[in-house]
């Protein structure tokens, strides 16, 4: 059944209190062929209270409840992502394809040119440059790969959601915290090698630094104490580096689990049924 049904809105009117307006979430949840729909009702820009609606249901509230969690956590978790994945999906990487190139550059024409310990550090800073826009297409990947879903449900070509979309998104939101992390990581790594460089006194590497290069360099030179406390606090244990993706995204969805479980306890009180 499609969200914006007119059935589905008689039912959400049914729980609508004085000046609330409500919005019913796109996707609905079928348990016994029936289909349930997460409606927040709001009372100007202030969530006043959500309810859990069925055209074609007269189970009790066990069946309801059960919707409940599952509507939930597939909202939230939908909700984070955006929020988190969101922001960072159109981030502006240009500063990272150019000191990429510039990398490259140096090290296949003037790699002649450089001691040992120089070419070292190229290479080092290359290798997180490199990451740091794998790790960003993984982003744009997965936050294209969603959107397109959430149209899907937004249209009505797909109206129900499973519990393996509970899990995807689960997933999603977890391997985004492992990417976050990573690259958090590769930019307090590279902050010193690019130190070195910049520092650099030799002549055939400094033809291949522009004006642009060189303010670049800079940038990327410099808050390594600050860098060093993010990934501090985005560390939920000791040696977070050691751990596999899989490992990490496991970790991740225990802490997302935790704090849903936490949503579940505060929203049921507002719930309407």
């Amino acid at each position: 059944m499609y969200y914006n049904d007119p059935s589905v809105k008689k039912e959400a009117k049914k729980h609508k209190k004085l000046l609330e307006s409500f919005i019913i979430d796109p996707g609905s949840f079928r348990i016994n062929n029936c289909d349930y729909f997460l409606v927040n009702y709001q009372r100007g820009e202030k969530i006043t209270a959500c309810a859990v609606v069925s055209p074609n249901s007269n189970a009790g509230k066990m069946e309801y409840l059960e919707a409940f969690n599952a509507l939930l956590e597939f909202s939230v978790l939908t909700r984070l992502f955006v929020d988190h994945a969101g922001k960072r999906v159109n981030a502006y990487m240009y500063p990272h394809t150019l000191m990429q190139k510039f990398l490259i550059d140096v090290l296949r024409e003037g790699c002649t040119h450089l001691t040992s310990e120089e070419r070292n550090a190229f290479e080092y800073c290359l290798e997180r440059i490199n990451l740091m826009l794998e790790l960003q297409g993984r982003i744009k990947e997965m936050y294209d790969e969603f959107e397109q879903k959430a149209k899907r449900y937004l249209d009505g070509v797909e109206e129900n959601f499973i519990k393996q979309d509970i899990e995807e998104a689960a997933n999603n939101l977890g391997e985004f915290g492992f990417i976050q992390y990573r690259q958090a990581v590769a930019i307090y790594e590279y902050i010193p090698k690019f130190r070195y460089i910049k520092e650099m006194n030799n002549p055939e590497v400094k033809k291949y630094i522009t004006e642009t290069i060189d303010g670049y360099l800079g940038e990327f030179s410099i808050n390594e104490e600050e860098h060093r406390k993010n990934v501090e606090r985005i560390s939920f244990q000791p040696n977070m580096g050691d751990l596999t993706k899989e490992e990490h995204i496991e970790i991740e969805k225990s802490i997302i689990y935790k704090n849903l479980a936490e949503i579940n306890a505060s929203t049921r009180k507002e719930l309407r049924l």
